[in-house]
């Protein structure tokens, strides 16, 4: 097997992950806070795709839009979360269903402000980088060190300050955090918050590299339920774990068989996993 192939497809195999891993980190955090399944997820991440798009194409940068995207889809579940969403929390099926209509909402609103067509975006520099005697993209290369900087940095957020410490407090034992003093409100919209920004930063990133249009988020919204399951439901670490089987192991099937029978086997793999361990592979029972 030609070893040029097999390092690029691991490489785009851990660009996926790292993509994987943004977006569904953010869900799992949210639902082991507040056990909100939501389904909205997958429009903040092609929001923020189209809010780099709106941004480049006002005359700014590449890079202005990319931090200026993920803060206003942030600010955009925040809205939502303190608007809607926090009212509906104590029902689990009326979250759930709120949050899917907000998802219709969001995809409507989008087709008849952007339309139905597909978008590209450029991206910021070309050219390529030597790895041995590959050459591989260089924006690529950016999405795989910038995507595990975020996550190393959200990993130490959650495991070496004060308020990493409140969210796992929380997530272990709302009302015993709540009786300690933690105000658990004000860290359900923070999460929130971060949450949508996580996903917005990640369609932000992934937008030079698909085509963005209205439904592009909800293959990503899937492929994110499949993380999670297999990481651990509000694990900080089972998330880039679960982004690492997904999508890279997506890849490295596609050595051998078609994609389409690549992703049915990742399929069985999720549920071999999920079967031996139903915590997932960092989640606790």
């Amino acid at each position: 097997m030609d070893v040029e192939f097999v390092t690029r497809q691991l490489l785009n195999g851990l660009s996926l992950s790292v993509i994987l891993a943004l977006i569904a980190l953010g869900l799992s955090v949210i639902f082991g806070l507040m056990r909100i399944l939501n389904m909205a997820h997958g429009e903040f991440f092609i929001l923020g795709g189209y809010g780099l798009l709106w941004v480049t194409s006002l005359g700014l940068s590449f890079w202005v839009g990319l931090v200026a995207a993920p803060l206003a889809v942030g600010a955009l579940g925040f809205v939502l979360y303190q608007g809607l969403i926090r009212r509906l929390a104590a029902s689990f099926t009326a979250a759930l269903l709120a949050t899917w209509g907000l998802s219709i909402i969001i995809r409507q609103l989008v087709q008849i402000v952007a339309g139905p067509r597909p978008y590209s975006v450029d991206e910021p520099f070309s050219g390529s980088i030597s790895i041995g005697s590959l050459q591989y993209p260089a924006y690529r290369t950016f999405i795989i060190i910038a995507g595990i900087a975020i996550l190393a940095g959200t990993v130490l957020l959650y495991y070496r300050t004060s308020f990493g410490l409140q969210i796992r407090a929380a997530i272990h034992n709302r009302e015993m955090a709540a009786a300690l003093g933690i105000n658990t409100q004000r860290i359900n919209g923070v999460s929130f918050f971060v949450g949508s920004a996580l996903a917005g930063l990640a369609g932000a990133l992934l937008s030079p590299l698909i085509p963005l249009a209205p439904f592009a988020g909800l293959a990503f919204l899937v492929d994110s339920f499949f993380v999670i399951l297999v990481g651990g439901v509000g694990s900080v670490l089972g998330t880039p774990a679960g982004g690492l089987v997904i999508g890279g192991g997506e890849s490295v099937l596609q050595f051998g068989v078609s994609p389409l029978m690549a992703d049915i086997l990742i399929l069985l793999i999720a549920v071999v996993i999920v079967s031996v361990r139903p915590q997932g592979l960092f989640g606790t029972r």
